[in-house]
């Protein structure tokens, strides 16, 4: 299946109202603070749980759309931006948007993936690589009346974006350079079919959060952590792990965002149109492109760690042999997997995004993590 790429022009404002009631209804705030509000309409403000760490490509994101909302909607939509993890831990934050505590979220899906089997298919290894072309092809899969955005209206919440975290690099005591290698080492990872892979390998997978990977480490809870470039750098792991390898698996986790169904469907006709124009420009380039913009220093930090001793990737003809050995049956997996939470056809749902995928697998992304890599090897 083909998705078409879309467009974003500027969008005008159709100024209209909203009830008191139904903002009661769906847990925001709609008072008009002056007599120009009144007659622009009433003003709305949600309450953002995140798990996003501050100074992550994941917060960058983030934060470009809370920022270009209030800006589309002149402020009539505001955020009450809280920090990481401050209002619910990063594993509770859909709850916190399905109960009324926050009204969107921000998070890793995987941390509660019986709500989210319509994205977890970047988990699958050796399948995602271009982050732009995943992003597009979720938010393509989102507004289509099918299985992807029947799930999200079962769980009560309104589909935003979901992007890929980056591509997974392993980080150990010791240097790294196959499958072989990971046998009987206790290990975090994200990513349900990641985890299986790397169990399969003789890997130990325990289940620690990013934000409790530092001190797992530590305490020598871990010896080994799989995770994209913010674990190295934001997450501080790079001053207890000195090697760093690319095993070639690609991208392996997501972050998502959503408003709670209530929250958006408060919003009158003019404002929800705008907010969906904001919505498809921050996944048609504008959410990967502030990712990317975030991402450009922490390879240099990392070059300048006195603790890195290495950032390498793994031989060609060793991922390849991976590949081949566990492509389609993680596939399966996935498909087992996402059905047996609550997804509809969970193989016409595959089907699509790899199709999807595919025909945008050639739009134009810069891989920062690949570009570290040859970073290391220059030097």
């Amino acid at each position: 299946m083909m998705f078409p790429r879309l467009t974003t022009g500027r969008r005008p404002l159709v100024l209209g109202a909203v009830t008191a009631a139904a903002l009661v209804s769906a847990g925001c705030s709609g008072v008009a603070t002056d007599d120009t509000a009144a007659d622009e309409g009433e003003t709305f403000t949600f309450t953002l749980s995140t798990g996003a760490q501050e100074g992550t490509p994941n917060a960058a994101v983030q934060d470009w759309y809370l920022d270009a909302v209030e800006e589309a909607t002149e402020g009539r939509v505001s955020f009450e931006r809280t920090t990481n993890e401050s209002l619910c831990a990063a594993p509770e934050v859909v709850e916190c948007v399905r109960d009324g505590r926050a009204q969107i979220g921000v998070t890793v899906p995987d941390y509660t993936p019986q709500y989210f089997p319509s994205t977890s298919m970047v988990s699958i290894p050796f399948l995602t690589t271009n982050s732009q072309a995943s992003m597009e092809t979720l938010y393509q899969l989102h507004l289509e009346d099918g299985p992807a955005k029947a799930v999200m209206d079962q769980n009560g919440l309104h589909h935003v974006g979901t992007w890929p975290v980056g591509r997974i690099l392993i980080g150990t005591e010791e240097q790294v350079s196959s499958p072989e290698d990971l046998d009987g080492l206790s290990m975090r990872a994200s990513g349900p079919i990641v985890q299986q892979l790397l169990t399969d390998s003789g890997a130990s997978i325990q289940a620690v959060t990013a934000s409790e990977s530092y001190e797992a480490v530590q305490r020598g809870v871990l010896e080994a952590v799989g995770g994209t470039i913010d674990f190295p750098v934001n997450y501080g792991l790079m001053e207890l792990l000195p090697y760093w390898s690319d095993p070639g698996i690609g991208q392996y986790s997501t972050f998502g965002m959503w408003f709670s169904q209530d929250a958006y469907d408060s919003l009158p006709e003019d404002l929800r149109e705008t907010v969906d124009g904001v919505t498809e420009e921050l996944n048609t380039g504008a959410g990967i492109e502030a990712f990317n913009d975030q991402a450009a220093d922490q390879c240099q930090q990392m070059l300048d760690a006195p603790t890195v001793e290495d950032l390498t990737m793994w031989d060609e003809s060793v991922t390849q042999a991976w590949e081949e050995e566990s492509l389609e049956s993680s596939k399966q997996a996935w498909v087992e997997l996402a059905s047996s939470q609550g997804l509809e056809d969970a193989q016409a749902v595959l089907d699509e995004y790899v199709a999807g995928y595919t025909d945008l697998e050639d739009v134009a992304y810069d891989d920062a993590i690949l570009a570290c890599v040859d970073e290391f090897a220059s030097q």
